[in-house]
Protein backbone atom coordinates (compact mmCIF):
# COMPACT_ATOMS: atom_id res chain seq x y z
CA UNK A 1 0.00 0.00 0.00
CA UNK A 2 1.52 3.17 -0.91
CA UNK A 3 0.03 6.94 -1.18
CA UNK A 4 1.06 10.09 0.38
CA UNK A 5 0.94 11.30 4.00
CA UNK A 6 -2.66 12.33 4.78
CA UNK A 7 -4.22 10.25 2.02
CA UNK A 8 -6.07 7.81 4.89
CA UNK A 9 -3.51 4.73 4.71
CA UNK A 10 -3.87 4.48 8.60
CA UNK A 11 -7.81 5.26 8.63
CA UNK A 12 -7.63 2.16 5.89
CA UNK A 13 -5.64 0.17 8.02
CA UNK A 14 -7.66 0.24 11.03
CA UNK A 15 -10.93 -0.01 9.13
CA UNK A 16 -9.53 -3.49 7.98
CA UNK A 17 -8.41 -5.03 11.19
CA UNK A 18 -11.65 -7.55 12.38
CA UNK A 19 -12.50 -6.47 15.88
CA UNK A 20 -11.58 -9.06 19.09
CA UNK A 21 -8.89 -10.74 16.51
CA UNK A 22 -5.94 -9.79 18.17
CA UNK A 23 -5.26 -13.48 19.25
CA UNK A 24 -4.02 -14.34 15.46
CA UNK A 25 -2.95 -10.54 13.92
CA UNK A 26 0.74 -10.12 13.28
CA UNK A 27 2.52 -6.62 13.60
CA UNK A 28 6.03 -6.69 12.13
CA UNK A 29 8.28 -3.91 11.52
CA UNK A 30 10.55 -3.99 8.77
CA UNK A 31 13.89 -1.76 7.58
CA UNK A 32 13.18 0.88 10.25
CA UNK A 33 14.28 4.38 9.94
CA UNK A 34 14.11 7.11 12.60
CA UNK A 35 10.69 8.17 12.27
CA UNK A 36 9.04 6.06 9.97
CA UNK A 37 9.42 2.46 8.11
CA UNK A 38 8.11 -0.37 6.28
CA UNK A 39 5.66 -2.34 8.23
CA UNK A 40 3.11 -4.91 7.90
CA UNK A 41 0.05 -6.39 9.67
CA UNK A 42 -1.36 -10.20 8.89
CA UNK A 43 -4.58 -11.32 9.90
CA UNK A 44 -6.85 -14.54 9.04
CA UNK A 45 -10.14 -13.69 6.81
CA UNK A 46 -13.40 -15.61 7.56
CA UNK A 47 -12.17 -17.84 4.83
CA UNK A 48 -9.33 -18.89 6.35
CA UNK A 49 -7.03 -17.18 4.47
CA UNK A 50 -4.18 -15.15 5.84
CA UNK A 51 -3.73 -12.10 4.54
CA UNK A 52 -0.48 -9.82 4.83
CA UNK A 53 -0.84 -5.93 4.23
CA UNK A 54 2.30 -3.78 4.04
CA UNK A 55 2.21 0.34 4.78
CA UNK A 56 4.89 1.82 3.21
CA UNK A 57 6.21 5.62 3.91
CA UNK A 58 5.27 8.68 1.57
CA UNK A 59 7.49 10.07 -0.83
CA UNK A 60 8.48 13.80 -0.02
CA UNK A 61 6.99 14.11 2.98
CA UNK A 62 6.65 17.04 4.38
CA UNK A 63 7.09 16.14 7.85
CA UNK A 64 10.19 14.85 9.82
CA UNK A 65 11.36 11.62 8.57
CA UNK A 66 12.98 9.65 6.53
CA UNK A 67 14.33 11.05 2.51
CA UNK A 68 12.79 9.72 -0.40
CA UNK A 69 16.05 8.16 -1.38
CA UNK A 70 15.31 6.04 2.03
CA UNK A 71 11.98 4.96 1.10
CA UNK A 72 12.91 4.07 -1.65
CA UNK A 73 15.92 1.89 -0.42
CA UNK A 74 12.91 0.65 2.37
CA UNK A 75 10.71 -0.56 -0.12
CA UNK A 76 12.71 -2.25 -2.75
CA UNK A 77 14.66 -3.83 -0.06
CA UNK A 78 11.00 -5.18 1.51
CA UNK A 79 9.74 -6.17 -2.01
CA UNK A 80 12.98 -7.29 -2.83
CA UNK A 81 13.56 -10.17 0.07
CA UNK A 82 9.63 -11.02 0.08
CA UNK A 83 10.57 -12.12 -3.48
CA UNK A 84 13.55 -14.29 -2.75
CA UNK A 85 12.05 -15.98 0.22
CA UNK A 86 9.08 -16.29 -1.47
CA UNK A 87 7.28 -15.92 1.31
CA UNK A 88 4.30 -14.31 -0.20
CA UNK A 89 3.05 -13.44 -3.31
CA UNK A 90 1.08 -10.42 -4.29
CA UNK A 91 -1.99 -10.25 -5.92
CA UNK A 92 -2.96 -6.58 -5.31
CA UNK A 93 -1.43 -2.96 -5.21
CA UNK A 94 -2.98 -0.17 -3.32
CA UNK A 95 -2.30 3.29 -4.01
CA UNK A 96 -4.13 5.59 -1.31
CA UNK A 97 -5.35 8.97 -2.55
CA UNK A 98 -7.41 12.22 -0.67
CA UNK A 99 -10.75 12.58 -1.85
CA UNK A 100 -10.16 16.75 -1.26
CA UNK A 101 -7.27 16.88 -4.07
CA UNK A 102 -7.66 16.46 -7.92
CA UNK A 103 -4.45 17.75 -8.94
CA UNK A 104 -1.33 15.78 -10.02
CA UNK A 105 1.61 18.21 -9.06
CA UNK A 106 3.96 18.60 -6.03
CA UNK A 107 3.95 15.83 -3.35
CA UNK A 108 0.69 13.79 -4.82
CA UNK A 109 2.21 14.06 -8.64
CA UNK A 110 6.06 12.64 -7.02
CA UNK A 111 3.91 9.72 -5.24
CA UNK A 112 1.88 8.70 -8.11
CA UNK A 113 4.76 8.63 -10.52
CA UNK A 114 6.82 6.72 -8.21
CA UNK A 115 3.99 4.04 -7.36
CA UNK A 116 4.05 3.69 -11.28
CA UNK A 117 7.73 3.23 -11.55
CA UNK A 118 7.79 0.80 -8.93
CA UNK A 119 4.69 -1.23 -9.67
CA UNK A 120 5.02 -0.97 -13.84
CA UNK A 121 2.50 -1.37 -16.68
CA UNK A 122 2.43 -5.23 -16.48
CA UNK A 123 1.23 -4.91 -12.54
CA UNK A 124 -1.65 -2.60 -13.19
CA UNK A 125 -4.19 -5.06 -13.38
CA UNK A 126 -3.51 -5.77 -9.95
CA UNK A 127 -3.94 -2.07 -8.58
CA UNK A 128 -6.62 -0.35 -6.97
CA UNK A 129 -6.36 3.11 -6.53
CA UNK A 130 -8.60 3.68 -2.94
CA UNK A 131 -10.01 7.38 -2.40
CA UNK A 132 -10.83 7.86 0.71
CA UNK A 133 -14.30 9.92 0.87
CA UNK A 134 -16.59 10.86 3.93
CA UNK A 135 -20.04 9.17 4.40
CA UNK A 136 -21.53 12.37 3.77
CA UNK A 137 -20.46 12.19 0.02
CA UNK A 138 -23.75 11.09 -2.14
CA UNK A 139 -23.06 9.05 -4.69
CA UNK A 140 -23.57 11.45 -7.75
CA UNK A 141 -20.97 13.45 -6.11
CA UNK A 142 -18.80 10.74 -5.88
CA UNK A 143 -19.53 10.21 -9.49
CA UNK A 144 -18.32 13.66 -10.56
CA UNK A 145 -15.40 12.76 -8.32
CA UNK A 146 -14.46 9.45 -10.34
CA UNK A 147 -15.02 11.36 -13.32
CA UNK A 148 -12.20 13.97 -12.25
CA UNK A 149 -9.53 11.58 -10.80
CA UNK A 150 -10.06 9.16 -14.35
CA UNK A 151 -8.79 12.05 -16.39
CA UNK A 152 -5.79 12.61 -18.78
CA UNK A 153 -4.46 14.63 -15.79
CA UNK A 154 -4.67 12.61 -13.33
CA UNK A 155 -5.31 8.20 -13.33
CA UNK A 156 -6.30 7.59 -16.78
CA UNK A 157 -3.10 6.28 -17.82
CA UNK A 158 -3.37 3.58 -14.93
CA UNK A 159 -6.85 3.05 -15.52
CA UNK A 160 -6.22 2.73 -19.04
CA UNK A 161 -3.82 -0.22 -18.09
CA UNK A 162 -6.33 -2.15 -15.78
CA UNK A 163 -6.71 -0.60 -12.27
CA UNK A 164 -9.66 0.16 -11.00
CA UNK A 165 -10.86 3.08 -8.37
CA UNK A 166 -12.56 2.35 -5.56
CA UNK A 167 -14.11 4.58 -2.60
CA UNK A 168 -13.67 3.68 0.96
CA UNK A 169 -16.21 5.57 3.44
CA UNK A 170 -14.17 4.83 6.56
CA UNK A 171 -16.44 1.55 7.50
CA UNK A 172 -14.74 -2.05 7.82
CA UNK A 173 -17.20 -3.11 5.49
CA UNK A 174 -15.99 -0.88 2.82
CA UNK A 175 -11.96 -1.46 3.17
CA UNK A 176 -13.00 -5.34 3.38
CA UNK A 177 -14.63 -5.21 0.08
CA UNK A 178 -11.92 -3.39 -1.57
CA UNK A 179 -9.13 -6.24 -0.63
CA UNK A 180 -11.68 -9.38 -1.40
CA UNK A 181 -11.89 -7.65 -4.73
CA UNK A 182 -8.28 -8.37 -4.72
CA UNK A 183 -7.51 -11.78 -3.67
CA UNK A 184 -9.21 -13.61 -6.64
CA UNK A 185 -6.39 -11.85 -8.72
CA UNK A 186 -3.23 -13.93 -10.39
CA UNK A 187 -0.01 -12.81 -8.28
CA UNK A 188 1.64 -9.92 -9.75
CA UNK A 189 5.51 -9.15 -9.78
CA UNK A 190 6.37 -5.64 -9.37
CA UNK A 191 8.40 -4.18 -12.01
CA UNK A 192 11.08 -2.90 -8.80
CA UNK A 193 11.79 -6.95 -8.02
CA UNK A 194 11.98 -8.07 -12.13
CA UNK A 195 14.74 -4.96 -12.18
CA UNK A 196 16.50 -5.64 -9.61
CA UNK A 197 16.26 -9.40 -9.47
CA UNK A 198 16.22 -10.93 -13.22
CA UNK A 199 17.74 -8.24 -14.81
CA UNK A 200 19.95 -7.54 -11.94
CA UNK A 201 20.05 -4.00 -12.40
CA UNK A 202 21.55 -1.75 -9.34
CA UNK A 203 18.62 0.28 -7.98
CA UNK A 204 19.69 3.75 -9.82
CA UNK A 205 19.38 2.17 -12.99
CA UNK A 206 15.86 1.09 -12.03
CA UNK A 207 12.64 3.18 -13.56
CA UNK A 208 12.00 3.98 -9.88
CA UNK A 209 15.72 4.48 -9.38
CA UNK A 210 15.91 6.94 -12.73
CA UNK A 211 12.88 9.01 -11.57
CA UNK A 212 13.76 9.55 -8.23
CA UNK A 213 17.09 11.26 -9.78
CA UNK A 214 15.59 13.29 -12.09
CA UNK A 215 12.73 14.53 -9.11
CA UNK A 216 15.84 15.54 -7.33
CA UNK A 217 17.88 16.56 -10.03
CA UNK A 218 14.93 18.72 -10.83
CA UNK A 219 14.41 19.84 -7.17
CA UNK A 220 18.05 20.58 -7.12
CA UNK A 221 17.69 23.05 -10.31
CA UNK A 222 14.71 24.79 -8.58
CA UNK A 223 17.00 25.73 -5.18
CA UNK A 224 19.74 27.26 -7.71
CA UNK A 225 17.61 29.24 -9.42
CA UNK A 226 16.26 30.67 -6.22
CA UNK A 227 20.08 30.40 -4.12
CA UNK A 228 21.00 33.08 -7.94
CA UNK A 229 17.76 35.07 -7.10
CA UNK A 230 19.02 35.88 -3.54
CA UNK A 231 22.04 36.71 -3.87
CA UNK A 232 20.91 39.39 -6.70
CA UNK A 233 18.60 41.04 -4.00
CA UNK A 234 21.72 40.64 -0.94
CA UNK A 235 23.21 42.86 -3.40
CA UNK A 236 20.75 45.03 -3.39
CA UNK A 237 20.18 45.29 -0.18
CA UNK A 238 20.57 48.46 1.89
CA UNK A 239 19.20 47.84 5.39
CA UNK A 240 20.43 45.49 8.00
CA UNK A 241 16.98 43.90 9.01
CA UNK A 242 16.88 42.82 4.57
CA UNK A 243 20.42 41.67 4.52
CA UNK A 244 19.84 39.71 7.91
CA UNK A 245 16.46 38.03 6.38
CA UNK A 246 18.16 37.42 2.93
CA UNK A 247 21.06 35.95 4.56
CA UNK A 248 19.16 33.35 6.24
CA UNK A 249 17.02 32.46 3.16
CA UNK A 250 19.96 31.60 1.67
CA UNK A 251 21.18 29.37 4.31
CA UNK A 252 18.06 27.64 4.34
CA UNK A 253 18.24 26.70 0.54
CA UNK A 254 21.87 26.16 0.78
CA UNK A 255 20.99 23.50 3.41
CA UNK A 256 18.09 21.79 1.03
CA UNK A 257 21.02 22.09 -1.67
CA UNK A 258 23.11 19.89 0.85
CA UNK A 259 20.12 17.43 1.64
CA UNK A 260 19.09 16.81 -1.94
CA UNK A 261 22.62 16.33 -2.71
CA UNK A 262 23.43 13.57 0.04
CA UNK A 263 20.16 11.83 -1.14
CA UNK A 264 21.59 11.63 -4.95
CA UNK A 265 24.81 10.33 -3.57
CA UNK A 266 23.01 7.85 -1.49
CA UNK A 267 20.90 6.72 -4.09
CA UNK A 268 24.28 5.94 -6.07
CA UNK A 269 25.90 4.32 -3.00
CA UNK A 270 23.12 1.81 -2.46
CA UNK A 271 24.06 0.60 -5.94
CA UNK A 272 27.74 0.49 -4.90
CA UNK A 273 29.14 2.83 -7.15
CA UNK A 274 29.58 5.58 -4.83
CA UNK A 275 33.31 7.30 -4.13
CA UNK A 276 34.67 7.57 -0.20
Amino acid sequence: MMGPTGSGKSAFINALIPPKSSSYIQVGHWFESETDEVRHIEWVNDDGLRIKLVDTPGFNDAREGPTDTEVLKMIASFLEEEHKAQMSKIVGLIYMHPVSDTRVGGTLGRNLRMFYKLCGQDSLKNVVIVVSTRNEVTPEEWRRKQEILSSDNLFKPLVDGGAIVRRHDGARGSASEIVNCLLGKDHATTQIVRELVHERKALEETSAGVELRSELRASLQKHMRQLEILEGELKLATTPLAKKELVEQKSTVKQSMSNLNQQLNGLECHSGTCEM
